[in-house]
């Protein structure tokens, strides 16, 4: 999600505890106070035992667990998540300890090969692991179940949109989000039409290289009539790339390297 959106939808929408628009919940707004370092790879673990005293093992960390942890003479909260498909943990740390957490991480990682990344890899990695980006591939302009989010929708609890979400599950989609590779590089880069024979059928949502598979990759709204179809174009530049339509996650599909 983003913070402006994601706080102004929280706020506008508090109630007290009889149901009504009050004040028993409260929201603070804490980024000035707060960093994020992004700590991901093989040897994450590695390097963050070295600047921890607390237990950072797969059986007392793991996957999508929460603790606070010390940081070399600082401290944060761990979270083992990640979004470029490898084992890791956001940070998230006082300001005040942030730049020496992050020299603490640096050294320790150099006998790792540790690099900074910027969004443009982070971007090619979660293509290649099959993650969404809001406002791109997911947004208020399509719902969990074109998305292949359904799994995240409760069935058993009421909340806004719930009634709007039941009917959508009961009447189906008339579009599903689906992932295009093909082999090698190829300029795409997210908005491209998506041609079958000839004709435009849709729109790319996000698009890029995934340089640990060597594919081309992209998502897409289709119609669910083509749901038969798996050999399309894509037009960038002026130029029409074939492309398959395949699975969306092609880089650990088991999950083992982000829960090891």
């Amino acid at each position: 999600g983003f913070g402006v959106r994601d706080g102004h939808w929280m706020r506008s929408h508090l109630v007290d505890d009889t149901g009504q628009p009050g004040k028993s919940v409260q929201i603070r707004e804490v980024t000035s106070a707060r960093a994020v370092i992004n700590l991901c790879g093989p040897n994450a673990r590695k390097v963050l035992e070295q600047i921890s005293d607390d237990d950072v093992s797969n059986e007392a960390l793991p996957f999508l667990s929460v603790k606070e942890i010390s940081l070399g003479f600082g401290y944060g909260f761990a979270a083992r998540i990640g979004y470029v498909g490898e084992l890791g943990w956001e940070l998230h740390v006082p300001v005040e300890f942030a730049a020496h957490i992050y020299q603490q991480l640096w050294q320790a990682g150099e006998a790792h090969g540790i690099a900074d990344v910027g969004y443009r890899a982070i971007e090619s990695l979660r293509l290649e692991k099959g993650y969404l980006y809001w406002s791109a591939d997911i947004s208020p302009d399509y719902n969990p179940y074109e998305a292949g989010l359904g799994f995240c929708v409760a069935k058993d609890k009421d909340f806004i949109g719930a009634k709007a979400l039941a009917k959508i599950r009961a009447d189906g989609v008339s579009r599903k989000l689906v992932s295009f590779n093909r082999d090698g590089f190829a300029p795409f880069l997210g908005g491209e039409a998506i041609l079958l024979n000839g004709e435009v059928v849709g729109l790319t949502t996000s698009s890029g290289y995934g340089h640990a598979t060597g594919k081309s990759i992209c998502f897409g709204y289709l119609p669910v009539e083509l749901s038969g179809q798996t050999d399309f174009e894509i037009e960038a530049f002026g130029k029409a790339y074939g492309v398959r339509r395949g699975p969306r996650t092609l880089y650990d599909a088991k999950m083992e390297r982000l829960k090891s």
